[in-house]
């Protein structure tokens, strides 16, 4: 175990920190708007209870034609609700809270019941998601998400413990159910948005890892829910084989201002939610930070990673336009520095002179932009149409180099290594226009759902070398002139290359939903056609929902998804590629004990077939040659919040075998983990002190079966090791396990609202077997050692 700085001290600094006096403060109010699920209507002649954290009941409120319950005059805290309509599924919400001269809106959407169900539970905190989709659907509200312990500032990070979903907390991404972290459909807004990571691998680098990036776009305060399903999910979405995240992201407050600052190590994050104060029914919310790592990593010791810096603006407006229109605009940009320089690689050789690290050298950016404008409108009593138009952007340049300290004695200034900086050059360019129309209505049958998607990308990849360029990891596949020859040597003829195309998609979709009583049927079908591989594909999709009594739920979905070929093959010299095809199908049971504890359990199956699969990385050439079959299931414990705590228990058991050819042998695909635990829980001590915690262990990746060759360069020249795999996945690494914590104190000293928090990231410094790499100036691989991370910051609102 390895932990960089003294926990105790920063737990001493952190009570310091919170020990200010509390101030008596000004009264607020919540207004709480509920809609129905299906149609977006607002709900009137509800009744919301509301409770104070003393347990005093305050007079319940019958909400209006706008569906609107207003409470006034509370006191600065927390509260809980609970709504009851004889037409709709009961409500709650936990951990409302009141500010000072504030007013704190909240919305919930209500399922319609027929059937006569007594108690149907909802948590806003962590209710229930889709309910014609996969019993592990879930949704996370905004206060779960910025509390969520290990999130360390990261909504991606902040879904951790969701059923299915694993993260081993190295990287901003996550797995499901044994597929990697580019097989997960992301929606932003419901705009289907690859880039939401910082600090991916760059385009160009032979290694680029599937581990997603280090840093999401989003920190958790922007994002007004995140709603997960992993699997099974209705024909208005595209393909992929993992998982659907939808991230909303927050509106304004439309009544009261609220400026916020959050300063933590890595730097500032300042915002602001409220009226526009032009428009009356328009709201605003800005968001910005600048996060520079640098200092955070020399104070942890992790100096060696390189210095990477961000930038986060992101701005969202909402207009009422009269009862049955709204408007939206919503922008973002994103901007990102990576450097690693011979400082960087000499700080791999702290502890052993000779036995340097990694020895790459990296000057990388990138910038993503997005804007787009959305127009809902209601007619008659259900009816929706949706018109979103959207423009994407995203470049990313990168120069890749090595440095060679072996080759100079100990103790060398960094100015007088030999160096080569700039051996690779890679340059990615994309920009996209859509056109989302989605339209729903209330039939005979139920409702009729339909949509089209229409979008023209434009796409530049181009990567060149200066040199030749040995390279000393490589796979027995890889075309080398002598077999005898134990390291690749990269040539510009190899590797130089353009890729300079456009792209015209277009998708049209129509569902149905059947309300028959307790039971809920969907069937529907997507078609969609792509240019690049000039193939039209239909995937129909069928789901069931069956609530027997007010205690156990069944749910059943099928249906078929499909993949786009990845920028990197495409970009290849390939030809003919298509669209990867998986076939899925799943039933889930939750049985609930109570009103707050559940368990569910969910077995699934997915059929993989027309793969991509690289043939040769030199040549670089891919082709639909594999396929493969995912099985497993999973279960999950959960206490919904109540009495001041919550928890949740979830297991997952995976199998996902893949082959690259029908005549070849299956092996474990690349993130397949055969059993994943999580246990965690949030317990509110009081009004003003919070603690989260969640542990987690998982079973190893897949490992490769190699040889190591040693002196490769021969007698003479600089000592080189090679790696040549032999065999992919015939292991696997030593299981992970990570333990985080988080913190939390709220109060106010007068109109400010102070929150401090400490997030400890790995606090048992835990190293993951998996994350290793080959050094060939040593001749074998390097576990990176595992290190705590505590983050400790300060957010400020008034």
């Amino acid at each position: 175990m390895k932990i960089h700085i003294n926990l105790g001290l920063v737990l001493t600094l952190f009570t310091a920190l919170c020990c200010a006096n509390i101030v008596q403060a000004a009264s607020g109010e919540i207004r709480i708007t509920l809609y129905d699920t299906d149609t977006n209507r607002t709900i009137s002649d509800a009744q919301i209870e509301l409770q104070a954290r003393d347990q005093t009941d305050l007079a319940p409120q019958i909400t209006d034609a706008q569906g609107q319950g207003l409470f006034s005059e509370l006191p600065p805290g927390l509260y809980d609700a609970e709504i009851h309509h004889p037409n709709y599924q009961a409500g709650r919400l936990t951990s409302i809270r009141v500010q000072s001269g504030k007013l704190t809106p909240v919305e919930l959407k209500l399922k319609f019941t027929s059937s006569g169900v007594e108690e149907v539970v909802v948590y806003a905190t962590e209710e229930q998601g889709e309910r014609l989709g996969s019993v592990g659907s879930s949704r996370l509200n905004r206060e779960s998400l910025r509390s969520a312990p290990g999130g360390g500032g990261d909504v991606l990070r902040s879904l951790d413990g969701l059923p299915g979903l694993f993260s081993d907390g190295d990287f901003s991404s996550y797995t499901v159910r044994g597929n990697g972290p580019r097989d997960n459909l992301i929606l932003v807004d419901g705009i289907e948005l690859d880039s939401v990571v910082h600090f991916s691998d760059a385009f160009g680098d032979r290694e680029e890892l599937e581990g997603g990036g280090r840093y999401s776009i989003f920190a958790p305060n922007i994002v007004n829910s995140a709603t997960f399903q992993p699997g099974g999910w209705g024909p208005r979405y595209a393909g992929k084989a993992g998982s659907l995240l939808e991230l909303e992201v927050a509106k304004g407050n439309p009544e009261t201002a609220t400026f916020t600052a959050n300063l933590d190590i890595a730097g500032p994050e300042l915002g602001y939610s409220g009226p526009s104060g032009f428009h009356k029914d328009t709201s605003f919310l800005f968001s910005a930070r600048h996060l520079d790592f640098t200092t955070l990593f020399e104070t942890v010791g992790l100096d060696d990673i390189g210095k990477p810096k961000l930038s986060d603006i992101i701005f969202k407006s909402s207009s009422q336009l009269g009862d049955a229109s709204t408007l939206e605009f919503l922008a973002i940009y994103a901007s990102e520095a990576y450097e690693r320089n011979v400082e960087n690689v000499l700080a791999t050789d702290e502890k052993n002179n000779g036995d340097w690290g990694s020895i790459d050298l990296v000057d990388n950016t990138r910038d993503m932009d997005l804007l787009a404008i959305t127009w809902i409108q209601q007619f008659g009593n259900t009816a929706e149409l949706s018109n979103k138009l959207y423009s994407r952007g995203y470049s990313e340049e990168t120069d890749s180099g090595e440095a060679y300290p072996d080759l100079t004695p100990v103790n060398t200034p960094a100015r007088d290594i030999i160096t080569r900086p700039d051996i690779m050059y890679s340059h990615r360019k994309e920009s996209e226009l859509g056109w989302l129309i989605d339209f729903g209505v209330d039939n005979g049958l139920g409702r009729i759902e339909s949509g089209i998607v229409l979008a023209q990308e434009d796409v530049l990849a181009e990567q060149s070398l200066s040199g030749d360029w040995y390279y000393f990891v490589f796979d027995s596949r890889d075309y080398r002139p002598d077999p005898d020859q134990k390291f690749l040597v990269l040539t510009p003829e190899q590797i130089d290359n353009r890729y300079d195309d456009s792209e015209n998609r277009y998708a049209f979709y129509l569902n149905q939903r059947i309300d028959i009583g307790a039971l809920e049927l969907r069937a529907g079908a997507r078609y969609d056609y792509d240019s690049y591989t000039e193939q039209g594909i239909t995937s129909p999709r069928i789901g069931a929902a069956w609530q027997v009594g007010d205690r156990t739920f069944l749910s059943a979905t099928a249906g078929r998804y499909h993949q786009r070929p990845d920028i990197k093959p495409r970009a290849s010299k390939s030809i003919g590629l298509q669209n990867e095809i998986i076939d899925q199908i799943s039933l889930g049971i939750r049985y609930a004990f109570d009103s707050n504890l559940s368990v569910s359990v969910e077995p699934y199956y997915q059929e993989l077939s027309d793969l991509i699969v690289e043939q040769d990385g030199i040549e670089g050439l891919y082709a639909n040659t594999g396929s493969g079959e995912i099985y497993g299931v999973d279960t999950s414990l959960v206490r919904q919040f109540s009495e001041r705590w919550s928890g949740t228990f979830t297991y997952s058991y995976n199998q996902a075998k893949v082959k690259d050819a029908d005549n070849q042998n299956s092996y474990d695909a690349d993130f397949s983990r055969p059993h994943a635990f999580t246990i965690g829980g949030v317990w509110e001590i009081s009004s003003h002190w919070k603690l989260s915690a969640r542990w987690k262990w998982a079973s190893g990746t897949p490992s490769d079966s190699y040889i190591v060759h040693d002196n490769v360069l021969g007698d003479g020249n600089p000592l080189r090791y090679s790696r040549e795999t032999t065999a992919y996945n015939t292991g696997r690494y030593g299981a992970y396990k990570s333990l985080n914590f988080r913190i939390d104190y709220f109060h106010r000293i007068g109109p400010v609202g102070l929150t401090a928090f400490l997030d400890v990231l790995n606090a048992l410094g835990s190293s993951n077997p998996s994350n290793n790499e080959f050094n060939m100036l040593a001749g074998k691989n390097f576990e990176e050692e595992g290190a705590a991370l505590p983050l400790m910051g300060v957010r400020l609102d008034w």
